[in-house]
C-alpha cells in the first residue's frame, strides 16, 4: 500500500510528504541505534521521538514513512528537514500499540 493510501485511510494528520513509496512493513522504536540496525527498508516508522535526528535516520534505513505516535508533532527543526528531504511524516492520536494495529490493518503488513 502507498504511503498516500494509509494517510487517506487512518485520518492521520499529514505534517510533510515525499514521493509516493510504498509501505512493506512496520517498525516501531524511539531507540535510533536500534531503528538503524533492524529497521526494514520500505517500513512505516512508529515513534514517539519528535527531533531532528529521526530525519536523520529514517533517510538512513531508507523507510516508506515515519508515524508519529500519542499526539506528538514534529519540532521545528524536524518539520523543516522533513520537508527538505522529502519525507513522509504522519500523526498519529493512538499510541504505538494502536497505530501499529491499525497500520497492520490497513495495510496487511
Amino acid at each position: 500500500m502507498k504511503v498516500s493510501e494509509l494517510a487517506q485511510k487512518s485520518g492521520w494528520q499529514i505534517f510533510s510528504q515525499g514521493e509516493e513509496r510504498e509501505i512493506g512493513s512496520g517498525y516501531c522504536g524511539d531507540f535510533l541505534s536500534n531503528i538503524i540496525s533492524r529497521a526494514p527498508d520500505s517500513c512505516a516508522w512508529l515513534t514517539v521521538m519528535n527531533n531532528v535526528n529521526v530525519a536523520a535516520v529514517a533517510t538512513l534505513i531508507d523507510c516508506a514513512c515515519i508515524i508519529l505516535c500519542e499526539g506528538v508533532s514534529p519540532d521545528e527543526a524536524f518539520a523543516a528537514r522533513a520537508g527538505q528531504l522529502g519525507l513522509w511524516v504522519l500523526g498519529a492520536q493512538e499510541n504505538v500499540f494502536e497505530a501499529a494495529k491499525k497500520v497492520a490493518a490497513i495495510c496487511g503488513v
